[in-house]
């Protein structure tokens, strides 16, 4: 009785490292995209698109320091319309009473000009504001490009660290193989009393360590894989 309870308990955990092992052969079949697709997929992140608005406003300020010599000359001019009223009394004498009179006129006036003032520090310092403008412009330029180095620098080693738990899972599901068929020539010469408990528990053992090693492998794989949708913007994964 003993026997076939050891039996049972061997025959549930190997059903689930059956599972296990199918779902480490479907993760063997992923096909990792080119590394050109992964540095492409980087230029999507929202670090650059903060550097590019950064950048577009630094181009505007440019064209801003460049206008900025119209603001040595100005334009002034006023126009108004309307009617001159004149209010007049004529005193004819004592005898007669005072005489008011109102006249009237409409006119325009208007006037116009220019002015000039031209301050020698601005004029002379005009040419080093425009190119430290333009260095803001390269430095952001530089800037991008060393984020987007190490970028691509992270895909690299995430890319081939994935592609070699890939090459290790394989090597790892054939020793879970192995480790499988053994158990299971274990299991039937136990049966048949060609094998003691202690005989069994090892092979059992080392099947266990095959799928602990395995579920590592995994585990690792995984973290490359996210590791590398993150930093790409590309999925790689289906869950």
């Amino acid at each position: 009785m003993k026997r076939y309870f050891i039996l049972l308990i061997l025959f549930c955990a190997f059903g689930g490292n059956l599972s296990a092992q199918v779902s480490a052969r479907e993760m063997v079949e992923l096909r990792l995209p080119p590394l050109d697709t992964l540095f492409k997929g980087a230029m999507n992140s929202s670090m650059v698109q903060f550097y590019n608005l950064r950048m577009e406003g630094q181009e505007l300020a440019l064209k801003t320091e460049k206008k900025k010599w119209l603001e040595y000359f100005s334009l002034f001019g006023s126009y108004q319309y309307g009617i001159m009223g004149v209010n007049s009394y004529t005193n004819l004498g004592t005898d007669y009473p005072l005489i008011y009179q109102n006249s009237g006129a409409s006119q325009i006036w208007y006037n116009a000009g220019a002015s000039i003032a031209i301050p020698l520090d601005r004029i002379f310092d005009r040419g080093n504001r425009i190119r430290m403008q333009q260095l803001k412009i390269q430095e952001t330029l530089k800037e991008r490009e060393m984020w987007y180095d190490d970028q691509r620098q992270k895909i690299t080693e995430l890319y081939y660290r994935a592609q070699e738990m890939l090459n290790t899972l394989k090597y790892v599901i054939e020793q879970c193989s192995m480790a499988d068929a053994q158990l299971e020539t274990a299991q039937r010469d136990y049966i048949m009393g060609k094998l003691n408990a202690q005989e069994l528990n090892s092979a059992k053992g080392t099947q266990v360590q095959s799928y602990i090693q395995m579920e590592k492998v995994l585990s690792e794989l995984n973290k490359s894989l996210k590791g590398l949708e993150i930093v790409s913007k590309i999925k790689i994964l289906n869950k």
